[in-house]
């Protein structure tokens, strides 16, 4: 399949917020070449753990952060990429060109040979289809293929929000076997699978992409929880009627901020609010704007640059 490409440059403070805003407006399926994490990757060399970096990459470290969208060059992808275009002529301290992209047949899939089994939390354990994985007892294995949706578990923000599910729904005693779990954002699915495999009795995926909803039931029919998950095409800003017991949002921290009165007003009084893709130095403004909402916060993980808070609505 042949596509375009749109290429914006942004200065590094406006990086998130343009995220954000080209969430909103639907554009989900992008690639971010930020400097700054190979500046974070020389910083750490322990945590890495590397033998050589190329001086290839490390010029250009004061250059603006880049994001490209892609778009089937096609009728509705054509129509697509000129809607991105519209919406980006209306947005300030950002350059931006369109150009042909070539044919995707011989990267589409290469990923593949670097997602293997991995286990996230405790207890919950993901594996792509094509690899082989021998379970404990105690395991849950969450079989998937992330295909062009966010969520394969690898990620700090994916694994910091399964750690906080299975605190609240994996600990003894805890009153949660009926508990129904609202996954917002929801990518691949993964957040609403784990919850369903750690005893939550109902789950709702819902994400303003169509290909992630796509993505997300596939996965959901892949592990055999057709019957306790579901997704849909959804904001829960407007048209989610659901009333859940947890409300997981793994997205970033503009879209947390706004977002948390609208995950206040799906959460029973006493409710979880698991939210990550929040950076470190995040955290209180977005803390403030979590107790801002209605929330007592009952704990932040960290792992690596990037937090998850964990809060309960009062």
């Amino acid at each position: 399949m042949r596509y375009n490409e749109i290429i914006i440059t942004t200065p590094k403070d406006n990086l998130e917020s343009l995220q954000a805003n080209l969430i909103e407006h639907g554009y989900v399926s992008m690639m971010i070449d930020d400097p700054a994490d190979v500046q974070d990757i020389l910083d750490h060399p322990d945590t890495y753990r590397y033998d050589y970096i190329n001086e290839d990459i490390t010029r250009g470290l004061t250059r603006d952060p880049v994001i490209t969208l892609y778009f089937e060059d096609s009728g509705e992808g054509s129509e697509s990429l000129k809607e991105a275009a519209s919406i980006l002529k209306g947005m300030q301290d950002i350059n931006w060109q369109i150009k042909p992209a070539g044919d995707d047949s011989e990267w589409l899939y290469k990923w593949q040979e670097f997602f293997k089994p991995t286990r996230v939390g405790e207890r919950i354990v993901v594996k792509p289809s094509w690899e082989d994985y021998q379970p404990s007892e105690s395991d849950l294995v969450i079989e998937m293929d992330p295909g062009m949706a966010f969520g394969s578990g690898l990620h700090e923000t994916t694994s910091m929000c399964i750690k906080a599910l299975e605190r609240i729904l994996g600990t003894p005693g805890a009153s949660t076997e009926d508990a129904k779990v609202l996954d917002v954002g929801c990518g691949t699915g993964i957040l609403a699978i784990a919850a369903a495999l750690l005893g939550a009795k109902e789950c709702l995926g819902i994400d303003i992409d169509p290909d992630a909803v796509r993505v997300a039931k596939e996965n959901i029919e892949h592990n055999g929880l057709a019957d306790k998950i579901s997704a849909q095409y959804g904001d829960l800003t407007e048209g989610v009627d659901y009333k859940a017991d947890i409300v997981a949002a793994n997205l970033m921290a503009d879209l947390v901020m706004r977002l948390s009165p609208a995950a206040a007003n799906h959460l029973e009084r006493g409710g979880w609010y698991i939210t990550s893709g929040i950076l470190d130095i995040k955290e209180e403004i977005v803390s403030e704007a979590i107790r801002d909402a209605g929330f007592e916060i009952e704990g932040v993980l960290h792992d690596g640059e990037w937090c998850a808070v964990v809060a309960r609505k009062m």
